[in-house]
């Protein structure tokens, strides 16, 4: 485990393997279509603490995950 400096300054206690997912969001945002199983399970646990925001797009039906933005 690692503490982790996240965007909003926070700092957070993740493991290599979230940590490692993370910064594939900070390249850019991922919908729920394009991570496999265990991403997509690390996706909910995230967002479910508040690591990560979970967008549900209407018109296209779509989940969303990205970084939280300032």
């Amino acid at each position: 485990m690692k503490i982790a400096e996240l965007v909003n300054g926070y700092y957070y206690m993740i493991t290599n393997e979230q940590r490692a997912f993370f910064n594939q969001l900070l390249e850019g945002d991922k919908a729920r279509e394009e991570l496999n199983e265990r991403e997509q399970k690390l996706a909910e646990e995230m967002s479910g603490l508040g690591i990560i925001d979970r967008e549900y797009n209407d018109q296209e039906k779509k989940v969303i995950y990205k970084v939280f933005t300032k």
